[in-house]
């Protein structure tokens, strides 16, 4: 992959009004957030933030306690951070992309998260990231369409952004890159409020949203409505090199590829929060969101034979429909028998339906054939539930947190392939069906244990899993699955040096389960010259992640370490064959053992009482050894840096400019290496 970069300039207009229950008209700008609170208008969980965004000066520390669990920093670039013994908390209040973007364009601000030109998200460079949104799964980031799905929903709902590099038992241990949970934005005020936005930026991208609030004593409702619609085009060179064994060779392929879409969507969010007194708190909520895309994908293949001569020419000019529609509904229980001690049962359900349909026009010029149309159908359903209990209470000094959680996912995927001279003489191809079924079922359990020692302050956790799934094969009749157990222990350390200066240190096992498609052990096409065959034996990648690191503030001015090292077992490889005649075979093994090191440097403050910055530098090297697998490529390494650079002045009150640069570094692949990218964004907002 050839090095990339961008450059963006943003235009945006925004419109605001807010309602109370006077029916006052109040100013033209987004609702700042509101400090914290023990206890938010939409709670989540115990194990999982407050939905209340940092905007206040910190409040002092009780006397006479040294417990260290959360530091804010204040008055720095957005994003403010906060930090406690497990994760970091980002709010995006004074980032532009928060205000007038996707939620792509603001976590890219985030340190240590890297987005690349396509979407795909991934932490300290793996891409295998848990996407919550208030402490729960989200329908929307759990299919094929996630990098679409985050380009495409608004930045303006949400307030935070927690990163969990390292996490407790006390979450879900998938994600070995670690977990993003987004926190939407609570209401303000009392009575009725509201909000209003709309953008206009370049490549036809067009976004309007509406944001509804209402509080009462025992009530409060949130609602937010957005539309999206924009094009795009992309060109991507792809040229491969497969040896012939005949004449000993390599032979040259070629596909030159441009797409053009269109895309646009509605998508929809309504939290609640009951509270008919002190002890008993009822939450709900209920997510839509629609993704439709329509596509004009052009390929032109080229195949060469000995001596450079070609062997095959093919045009392809198609026509693409993908619509996934997502829904989520969720409900919550809380009940607080006194301080520190309470029991949660949250319960979850999510259902994703994708329609992948393209029809193909086929233009061979050598050899020459018939103009034939292909039409092809991918479609996924998928469906996922989940129960929670959590129970918290004082022990021996310290809390002590006890869940139980029982998730379960199916899918349903089938691909078929249809030709023909005529869309009516269009005939199924059985040799290129693939249909098939999965069901997950994981029963957990976990303890986590918190506790201060002075200036020390130590949470050990341990999770137990039972795991079973099954794939059955519709097509080919075959039947596969696999039972396990697992379990996962957790450490965080957090030493309080002083009042503005801390060391922390964390251990935690993190698994990748393989998805669906990787266990498919039928052949799946997908082009003339790509064709992938799953492996059912896949074992689980499992990950042993150390960490350390330090904090120090001082003014307005403050300086994050954090090191780490990364031990993989069992990681997933997929490995490229070539097959003769142009066509390349993907299949997916595991590697041996593959490691990651490196830091993140983070620096965030004001440079004077108008211009305010924050700094990201992230080192790291990776290494794979391949020798367990068929191409044994023996032991690759390669190192890179990635880092960001942000700026925002207030040239008036009521005017704004930021800039923002963003390097990410190459990275490796099984079989190869990504080249590094460069983005850099620059906006105004007037309010």
């Amino acid at each position: 992959m050839a090095g990339s970069g961008i450059w963006r300039v943003g235009l945006a207009g925004m419109g605001c009004v807010l309602l109370s229950a006077g029916g006052a008209l109040a100013q033209s700008a987004p609702a700042p957030d509101s400090p914290p609170a023990v206890q938010a208008a939409q709670p989540p969980a115990p194990a999982k933030p407050t939905d209340k965004a940092k905007a206040a000066t910190p409040a002092k520390p009780a006397p006479k306690t040294h417990t260290v669990e959360t530091i804010t920093v204040t008055g720095a670039a957005a994003p403010q951070v906060e930090t406690s013994i497990d994760k970091k908390t980002y709010t995006l209040g004074q980032d532009l992309q928060a205000t007038t973007g996707s939620i792509a364009d603001a976590l890219r601000n985030v340190p240590a998260v890297e987005v690349d030109l396509q979407g795909n998200l991934s932490l300290r460079g793996d891409q295998n990231v848990t996407i919550l949104v208030d402490g729960k799964p989200s329908p929307a980031f759990e299919g094929n369409g996630r990098a679409d799905a985050l380009q495409q929903l608004p930045a303006d709902q949400i307030a935070r952004v927690e990163v969990i590099t390292n996490p407790s038992a006390a979450l879900n241990p998938e994600g070995t890159g670690g977990v993003i949970n987004l926190i939407t934005k609570p209401s303000h005020g009392g009575g009725l409020t509201g909000s209003a936005y709309s953008t206009v930026a370049s490549a036809g991208l067009k976004r309007a949203g509406l944001n509804l609030g209402y509080n009462t004593k025992t009530l409060s409702v949130t609602a937010s409505f957005a539309g999206n619609y924009q094009r795009n085009k992309n060109h991507v060179t792809n040229e491969r090199d497969g040896l012939d064994p005949t004449s000993g060779q390599f032979l040259k392929n070629f596909d030159d590829s441009i797409g053009r879409n269109l895309t646009r969507g509605p998508n929809g969010r309504v939290n609640l929060t009951w509270t008919p007194e002190d002890k008993d708190q009822f939450t709900g909520a209920i997510s839509y969101n629609s993704l439709l895309i329509h596509g004009h994908p052009d390929d032109k293949y080229t195949d060469d034979g000995i001596g450079g001569i070609p062997v095959l020419i093919e045009d392809r000019s198609g026509r693409r429909r993908f619509l996934e529609t997502d829904n989520s509904i969720a409900a919550g229980w809380k009940h607080t028998f006194g301080e520190g001690h309470e029991l949660t049962v949250d319960a979850v359900y999510n259902d994703g339906l994708a329609r992948d349909h393209t029809l193909n026009t086929v233009f061979p010029t050598l050899p020459a054939t018939p103009i034939p149309l292909e039409l092809i159908r991918d479609d996924d359903s998928r469906h996922h539930e989940e129960l929670r209990v959590v129970y918290t209470q004082k022990l021996a000094g310290g809390s002590l947190t006890t869940g139980y959680e029982l998730r379960r996912e199916d899918n349903d995927a089938n691909y078929s392939d249809a030709m023909g001279p005529t869309q009516t003489g269009l005939v199924l191809q059985p040799n290129l069906a693939n249909h098939y079924l999965y069901e997950q079922l994981v029963n957990s359990f976990y303890a986590t244990y918190q506790r201060s020692f002075g200036d020390l302050s130590v949470q050990a956790g341990l999770r137990a899993e039972d795991v079973r799934f099954t794939l059955d094969q519709l097509t080919s009749g075959e039947r596969d699955g696999q039972h396990y157990d697992r379990a996962y222990p957790t450490l965080h350390l957090n030493y309080k040096l002083d009042d503005d200066r801390k060391l922390t240190a964390s251990y935690s096992v993190r698994v990748q389960r393989p998805l669906p498609v990787f266990l498919d052990p039928l052949v799946y096409v997908e082009g003339p010259q790509d064709v992938q065959v799953g492996n059912p034996d896949l074992k689980v990648k499992e990950v042993q992640i150390y960490e350390v690191g330090y904090e120090q503030h001082a003014g307005n001015q403050s300086y994050q370490a954090n090191f780490y090292y990364r031990n993989a077992n069992h990681d997933f490889a997929q490995i490229l064959t070539d097959l003769g005649g142009g066509v390349f075979q993907t299949t997916i093994g595991n590697f041996g053992i593959s490691r990651a090191a490196g830091a993140d440097f983070n620096a965030n403050g004001k440079l004077t009482s108008t211009l305010r910055y924050s700094l990201s530098l992230s080192p790291y090297v990776n290494w794979t050894d391949t020798s367990n697998l068929a191409i044994d490529l023996g032991h690759h390494q390669v190192g890179g840096v990635s880092g960001r650079a942000n700026l925002n002045w207030q040239v008036r009150p009521d005017d704004m400019v930021q800039l923002n640069a963003i390097e990410s570094g190459r990275r490796l692949a099984t079989q190869g290496e990504t080249e590094p990218t460069f983005t850099l964004n620059m906006g105004w907002r007037h309010t």
